[in-house]
């Protein structure tokens, strides 16, 4: 199954992808999204309601785009961090293809790549979950003794 690189978020368009969210969620189902982690739990049960009515990847891929997009962008409120752009690669593990958001302390959170798995591979992979335990954890620093 395919999925369209050519118009996936780059460092100049993920904030507009997330707007594109904003602004879909309230046309479409009427839901206002305001940035708070707890948002996200909306964004998870849509993304339930497109895997459960069938949706395909090629039908949603910008609207997952927009969701990771805004996912980040949540986050990014939340905690010192950037988004990084992923090695030049046109294929491979979904993991490794978009956009991620890369904290201050080293930590990366792939929310456009969670969305997509959201889409694909179940309900075990959510927005609102990974993110309040990426919240909820520091980076582990490991000393070498020499």
């Amino acid at each position: 199954m395919p999925i369209r690189l050519d118009i996936a978020p780059d460092l100049a368009s993920a904030c507009g992808y997330a707007g594109d969210a904003v602004r879909n969620m309230e046309k479409i189902y009427g839901v206002r999204l305001n940035y708070s982690l707890a948002s996200l739990a909306q964004v998870d049960r849509t993304l339930g309601e497109w895997r459960e009515g069938g949706a395909t990847l090629e039908a949603v891929t910008k609207s997952l785009y927009a969701f990771g997009s805004y996912a980040g962008e949540v986050l990014l409120r939340y905690a010192r961090g950037r988004w990084t752009e992923p090695k030049e690669e046109q294929y491979g593990n979904i993991d490794d293809l978009f956009l991620f958001v890369t904290l201050h302390d080293g930590r990366e959170w792939r929310p456009i790549a969670i969305a997509v798995h959201a889409l694909l591979d179940g309900p075990e992979f959510s927005l609102d979950k990974s993110a309040r335990e990426l919240l909820a954890t520091k980076a582990v620093s490991v000393r070498l003794q020499h």
